[in-house]
């Protein structure tokens, strides 16, 4: 799943933000809520403990529209549309206050783009969401970026060709290793 240390870092991203219930996060996500929210849109959601983020954008506060964000997928439903989406394929979050019927954070990926509705109101500000989500999302990204390349990087080998017989050769090696000659 994620570190303890990365866990603080999306509390602090969190705490930074008015939500007035309606984004919870890690072990506040009320349980109906997120039960309900895996019933509509989230049905793929295996391990309820990896959720990181419940929305509720439902008008009544069932749960039923909004989004869910867990370390590997983002899952969202709106009066439009439903779905669920790698975070590894996130390009982009814009916040767009003006959409209609309401708010919309516009979520784009290496294969297109979808929205997700958002309350916008002073009592929830849907650009708190946004930031919210988006700094989160970059956190999560990074951090598997990193941790991915440090895994899987191995020293770089530079080779050399020799003019004499066109064999290949280590950078480091001052005479061909087949010929003789002088790299």
């Amino acid at each position: 799943m994620f570190t303890v240390d990365t866990r603080q870092k999306i509390a602090d991203i969190y705490s930074r933000e008015d939500h007035n219930s309606v984004l919870f996060m890690f072990d506040n996500v009320p349980r109906r809520k997120l039960e309900r929210a895996i019933h509509k849109y989230a049905m793929s959601l295996n391990d309820r403990n990896s959720v990181i983020f419940l929305y509720d954008g439902s008008a009544l506060g069932s749960g039923s529209m909004g989004f869910i964000l867990t370390p590997e997928y983002l899952y969202y439903r709106d009066l439009v549309d439903r779905g669920e989406t790698p975070i590894s394929e996130i390009t982009e979050i814009t916040f767009d206050p003006n959409a209609r019927p309401e708010a919309s954070l516009i979520v784009r990926t290496i294969t297109g783009e979808f929205q997700i509705g958002v309350w916008n109101t002073p009592d929830s500000p849907g650009d708190s969401t946004w930031r919210v989500l988006k700094e989160t999302i970059n956190l999560l990204t990074n951090q598997t970026e990193s941790s991915s390349d440090s895994s899987t990087s191995k020293p770089e080998r530079r080779e050399v060709t020799c003019a004499g017989c066109g064999a290949r050769n280590a950078s480091s090696e001052p005479i061909c290793t087949y010929c003789g000659s002088f790299l």
